[in-house]
């Protein structure tokens, strides 16, 4: 009777640990998680952003369609100089998108029409990291770090790229291929954001040509790749293997 119940019980055990062996075989080869990336190309897709997927804020209470437009099946237009008589946001956002320990690459080309100092934005923030540029008619703003003047982004259309290092929290920010500024990133604020646009109350207003914006948080080699195997781990899928098989041969 001893034997039977000692032989029941190791039964359940083999079970259970074929059980653990199979969950962790399926956590150790799953899939990489996939990377933030984000693309608006309005060449590729006249559409306005809220139609591509991101969310479209004023606290005037007014309507996307007040302040943006699609011109010549190629642009976006967002204008918040001319739609306001006072100093009001108008943005697109996506929320939770941002891993301050991934790479990130914020790209954009664009023509300023008129602006205040501070002009149109594009970053992205969570608890511990922030990274955001600003593009006026004059001039550009590493937000919390840096500017520079001297530029006349009226006049045509220029690419901004900012590129952001999970590894070392530091950046680069170039201006039509130009690298004008780098160091460490300034911390972050609560919530977890990317956003482009007229994207403060107190900065001015803006009206501006967007070709594209894209925005990657991803690492810059060529693939993720998957964590690697803990000793601990590898002794797990081991001792699962040899404990198939003896059930396998019994």
């Amino acid at each position: 009777m001893k034997l039977s119940i000692l032989s029941s019980a190791a039964k359940q055990v083999r079970s259970c640990l074929s059980w653990v062996y199979l969950l962790a075989v399926g956590c150790l080869f799953q899939a990489p998680m996939q990377a933030a990336v984000l693309t608006l190309d309005f060449a590729q897709n006249p559409t306005l952003p809220s139609a591509q997927g991101m969310s479209f804020y004023s606290e005037t209470g007014r309507p996307e369609s007040d302040f943006a437009s699609i011109l010549g099946s190629n642009r976006l237009k967002l204008d918040s100089f001319s739609t306001l008589t006072s100093d009001r946001m108008a943005y697109y956002y996506k929320d939770n998108i941002f891993d301050h320990t991934t790479d990130l690459e914020m790209e954009l080309r664009i023509k300023i029409i008129n602006s205040s100092p501070f002009g149109f934005s594009v970053g992205v923030s969570n608890i511990n990291v922030s990274s955001n540029f600003v593009v006026n008619k004059n001039g550009w703003i590493v937000y919390g770090v840096t500017s520079g003047g001297g530029y006349d982004f009226s006049q045509g259309f220029n690419t901004f790229l900012y590129k952001g290092y999970g590894a070392t929290n530091t950046y680069e920010f170039f201006v039509n291929g130009t690298r004008v500024a780098f160091g460490a990133r300034p911390s972050g604020y609560s919530g977890n954001q990317f956003y482009f646009g007229d994207g403060t109350p107190t900065g001015g207003n803006v009206t501006a040509e967007v070709q594209y914006l894209r925005y990657s948080n991803e690492s810059f080699s060529s693939g993720a790749v998957p964590e690697p195997v803990s000793l601990a781990s590898w002794s797990l899928f081991v001792g699962g293997t040899i404990l198939l098989r003896r059930r396998k041969s019994r």
